[in-house]
């Protein structure tokens, strides 16, 4: 595992038109003097001053093309930055000349092709340009306030992180106009010679525990430039950075040495090594700093759920010498946080909750940026996974997915598909359904928040698949104030993309979200303009995701051992847990590289002897046997743009976004339907928790003059006379809506109905989903009865059912105007599928609509 670090200068330019910079050299010489310093980043620094273009290309290519998967790699670029007509990136060498940037400058696309196809998984870039431009200066009038770029687009790849000196536009050569510079071109950079400093001296480390992280060197120099240069604002960007990136140790911390070197042995593959991890833990508990002993016990923990027993036996063995108490395998729910009343302000800050299928997050807006909040690990995703222990205890997030290969049948995936559904599981004493998984995963989302903030929530807004079914969403409304969490908003995952990319764009623009995560496919069209989301059509595949890529490589695994050793893994659990986790990282790796070898020993026993797997697979044969799911996914984006009366060439942008768009084959195919047009991955992974975020800065008044439109995403009705499905509310209705129609008994003389309400397209209402029944009991002869539909923003279904008073009604008799009203949940659509399965049909289709409605209303 190396750590390589390539500093880029350019002080000075062969063209006039890009003004010299000569600090740019001292800041390379600096930054390469703590890289190198072995005490401190220990990098393996190659520097490059003042290079032409050529040079600078070979240098990137080798460096990025050579890497190992575990190498960690940091660029650094101090030069200028120029965007041209069309708004690309394009980094200025020593002989670039402005007019032929195309062939003289470095493409910041080309950068990223190269990030993309590296087979590192943690690549830091430091961005130190000035963003000069071509621009049409109409567009960027100056009372429009300072134009920005997402500097960070062109950049894709896994582990990559991008940390920016600035968004702001900078046009340094237009001497009358008042621009601020992140630089002058004689002194040295405020952003790089801020993140010199926190490296040289530690004082970037935040936490104290020896080492400086990613996070923490972009919080010390957020901190530094925005104290130096009002209206600078460094960013930072990740693209499924696992974990945390630690690029330096700090030299006032004694400890750092045993600190990495007990984190290395604790993550190693083989176990002895873990088991000697322990001597060090051991020491490190006994440290005079608290950050020291934390970090010791945090990864005696990880040990204690290792799936290797024998370092698991030793480790619990040295947690209990040391009289460290009970061990927490599962940590003790927190009390709920007592809900304020409705319609009250209410105290706390509100966070954006992404409850994904694979994996979870949850962030806050603080001031004017959106922090994802890490979890106990570290890590800024928490697995959406929950086990149950032989012991009856109860796991959640990385201890669950830590024993999954030694616990398959009782560690439960994807329980967010399950919501609403029957689907339960127990072991013992211990039963869990979908909710109760929900819950827990919710629950530690919502402790780590509130260790992370301080204090309890007020309460969050939560992401739903677009195609979610309304029982679901009121099952994870129902999930959320079991753990505790005030649900102010439930929104579609694609718009929370589509808030994150369009929150400060002006010019009407329409975009369509491709959102494949896990387990699911969201595809949304919406419209942006002026601080307005507003989402036109909505569509998606429920039981499309990336488990299903994972899923062939399973079989075409298992399809191999048969053919070679006669054996069949599928009744072997344990087996078929480990082609699980291989698969999928096979899957990653053939995003980056063209091939990969699975390699699994000890895999199965044909009789005596032992079945080993090693195989290698080509990104060419898993696109081969993936291909029909790529066609899977043309349905719904066809859907969305018919719905939307939009033609694929009238988009503006494509957005990506969930893990599982990460394979070159989604960008391929989003690329042909564009008409060669590449599409946007700058939301890759954490646009959605960000959108959320966001939202939720809407609801509490911080993000101001935004307004976002959903909408729901299935037509809602109920079944009248000859089963036919009458609909009240369309598929692509703005929410929250509200519409009611009058319906009279097509049987004069019955007392008693029952309306059946169904939610999908089909005429049928057999065809349909059912949501849920509504009894009326005591009717009057040749009743009159207003149905009313009443959807909020969160997609919660109201249904309401009056006694109107007919034309034949007898005016002696008393007019009761009885109402009866039911909430769309997982019990309600469950008791329709009863009543369904007892045939008691004559009661379902009693209604026929009246000829004048009562009229439509909406909100």
């Amino acid at each position: 595992m190396a750590k390589r670090a390539l500093i880029i200068a350019n002080s000075v330019y062969d063209d006039d038109h890009f003004a010299a910079l000569p600090a740019a050299t001292a800041d390379a010489d600096a930054l390469a003097e703590v890289l190198g310093a072995p005490d401190i980043g220990g990098f393996e620094v190659e520097t490059l001053v003042d290079v032409p273009q050529r040079l600078a290309m070979r240098a990137l290519e080798s460096f990025f093309t050579k890497a190992a998967r575990d190498d960690l790699l940091l660029l650094h670029l101090s030069l200028h930055g120029w965007k041209d007509t069309r708004g690309r990136l394009h980094f200025v060498m020593r002989d670039t000349e402005r007019d032929y940037l195309g062939s003289t400058a470095v493409s910041a696309e080309l950068v990223g092709d190269w990030i993309g196809h590296s087979r590192s998984r943690r690549i830091v870039v430091l961005l130190d340009c000035c963003y000069s431009g071509a621009f049409n200066m109409n567009a960027f009038r100056r009372d429009a306030g300072p134009p920005t770029v997402d500097v960070a687009e062109p950049f894709a790849g896994n582990g990559r992180v991008v940390l920016t000196a600035s968004t702001a536009l900078q046009y340094a050569y237009e001497g009358d106009r008042d621009i601020r510079y992140s630089r002058t071109p004689a002194q040295p950079s405020v952003f790089t010679s801020a993140v010199v400093q926190g490296l040289r001296d530690g004082s970037a480390d935040l936490d104290g525990d020896g080492l400086v992280s990613v996070d923490e060197l972009y919080d010390y120099v957020h901190e530094q430039v925005r104290q130096r240069i009002s209206g600078q604002t460094p960013t930072l960007s990740v693209d499924s950075a696992q974990g945390t990136i630690h690029l330096a140790r700090s030299p006032r911390h004694g400890d750092v040495d045993r600190l990495v070197d007990m984190r290395a042995a604790a993550l190693d593959p083989q176990p002895w090594k873990r088991i000697g991890s322990l001597h060090l833990v051991e020491q490190l508990l006994g440290s005079v700093r608290e950050p020291t002993r934390d970090a010791a016990r945090a990864s005696l923990l990880g040990l204690i759920g290792d799936a290797d027993r024998e370092v698991a036996r030793r480790a619990r063995r040295l947690w209990h010498d040391r009289g460290m108490g009970d061990i927490p395998t599962a940590r003790a729910p927190r009390p709920a946080v007592p809900r304020p009343p409705v319609g009250g302000t209410g105290s706390g800050p509100v966070v954006g909750i992404d409850f994904g299928t694979t994996n979870s997050a949850i962030a806050v807006l603080e001031g004017e940026d959106v922090r994802l909040i890490p979890n106990t690990e570290g890590a800024l995703t928490t697995p959406s996974m929950v086990a149950i222990t032989e012991t009856g205890d109860i796991l959640v997030g990385t201890p669950a997915k830590r024993q999954a290969i030694a616990n398959p049948d009782y560690t439960v995936r994807s329980a967010k598909l399950k919501l609403g559904t029957d689907w339960s599981i127990r072991r013992g004493a211990v039963r869990l359904t979908a909710e109760d998984v929900a819950e827990r995963i919710l629950r530690q989302l919502r402790e780590d928040a509130e260790a992370y903030i301080g204090g309890p929530l007020y309460g969050a807004v939560l992401t739903a698949p677009a195609n979610f079914d309304l029982d679901q969403r009121a099952a994870l409304v129902e999930a959320a104030g079991r753990a505790g969490i005030r649900a102010l908003r439930v929104i579609n995952e694609p718009t929370a993309a589509a808030v994150t990319y369009g929150l400060n764009r002006e010019r009407l623009t329409t975009v369509l979200i491709f959102d494949l995560g896990g387990g699911t496919l969201d595809v949304s069209l919406i419209e942006i303009e002026d601080g307005c989301v507003e989402v036109k059509a909505t569509g998606g595949d429920n039981r499309l995701g990336g488990d299903d890529w994972d899923r062939r490589i399973v079989l075409h695994l298992v399809h191999g051992v048969w053919e070679r050793h006669g054996v069949d893994l599928n009744p072997d659990v344990r087996a078929m847990q480990r082609l699980q986790e291989a698969a999928e990282a096979a899957k990653i790796e053939l995003s980056s590289a063209r091939t990969t070898t699975i390699s699994l020993p000890y895999l199965a026993f044909d009789g005596s002897s032992p079945v080993h797997l090693e195989e290698t697979l080509t990104r060419q044969e898993f696109e081969a046997m993936t291909q029909d799911l790529l066609e899977r996914c043309h349905g719904p984006v066809e859907q969305a743009c018919c719905d939307a009366w939009v033609r694929l060439s009238e988009l503006d942008q494509v957005i990506l976004t969930g893990g599982a768009t990460r394979m070159p084959a989604i960008g391929e195919w989003v690329s042909r339907i564009m008409n060669g047009r590449q599409p946007y991955r700058g939301l890759i992974p954490e646009g959605i928790v960000t959108g959320a975020a966001l939202q939720s800065g809407i609801l509490a008044g911080a993000v101001k003059d935004t307004l976002l439109l959903d909408v729901c995403s299935a037509s809602l009705g109920l079944e009248t006379a000859g089963g036919i499905t009458t609909k009240l509310i369309e598929r692509n209705t703005t929410i929250p809506t509200r519409r009611s129609e009058l319906f009279v008994a097509n049987a004069p003389n019955r007392t008693t109905m029952v309306l059946h309400i169904v939610e999908g397209e089909r005429e049928p209402a057999s065809e349909n989903r059912s949501l849920a029944v509504l009894e009326l009991t005591d009717l009057p002869p040749a009743p009159l009865i207003e149905v009313v539909f009443d959807i909020d923003a969160n997609g919660i279904l109201l249904v309401e059912a009056m006694e109107r008073p007919s034309d034949t009604t007898d005016a002696a008799e008393e007019f009761t105007g009885r109402t009866w009203t039911t909430t769309v949940d997982r019990s309600t659509a469950a008791r329709a599928a009863a009543l369904i399965r007892s045939r008691r049909w004559q009661s379902l289709r009693d209604l026929v609509p009246c000829a004048a409605p009562s009229g439509d209303q909406e909100s």
